[in-house]
């Protein structure tokens, strides 16, 4: 007499055994995925958010506030600030890529700061531009795409 073995026993076990590698498969790729697109300091930040958030208003009440303007032609970022933008520094924030981030580029007081591209990996940017004067702070970010 022939015996018959039932299929659910060794099926059950081949797709648990399934999930257990995908799961395993799973955890070892997200632990060596690339993790630095958030700031350093990215938590120290979330405590300023208020004191940021009033920068960036006082800076859209100037009556000059600064501009960003992309010459592609000669391949670089004319930037305009207010004359009461004294020691101003701009960050150059990459969203997909924090290896490629420019920070601490000081500008020019009174005149046009212009900035060539040439060396700037193409895509979108954020620019990031921060002053202070003796009793406040201000702050303009611009998202820009560089080609």
């Amino acid at each position: 007499m022939k015996l018959k073995l039932n299929p659910w026993p060794p099926a059950l076990f081949l797709w648990f055994a399934f999930l257990i590698i995908v799961c395993i498969g799973f955890v070892i790729k997200t632990t060596k995925m690339n993790n630095d697109l958030v700031s350093k300091d990215y938590y120290a930040r979330g405590l300023d958010h208020d004191a940021h958030q009033i920068a960036m208003s006082r800076t859209k009440q100037l009556e000059n506030p600064p501009r960003i303007e992309m010459d592609e032609v000669n391949q670089r970022l004319i930037i305009y600030l207010p004359e009461i933008a004294k020691g101003a520094k701009l960050d150059l924030y990459r969203p997909s890529d924090a290896g490629l981030d420019i920070h601490d580029i000081v500008l020019q007081d009174g005149v046009p700061s212009v900035l060539s591209t040439q060396a700037i990996h193409p895509g979108h940017w954020q620019a990031k531009i921060a002053w202070k004067d003796e009793k406040h702070s201000y702050f303009h970010q611009e998202d820009l795409f560089i080609p």
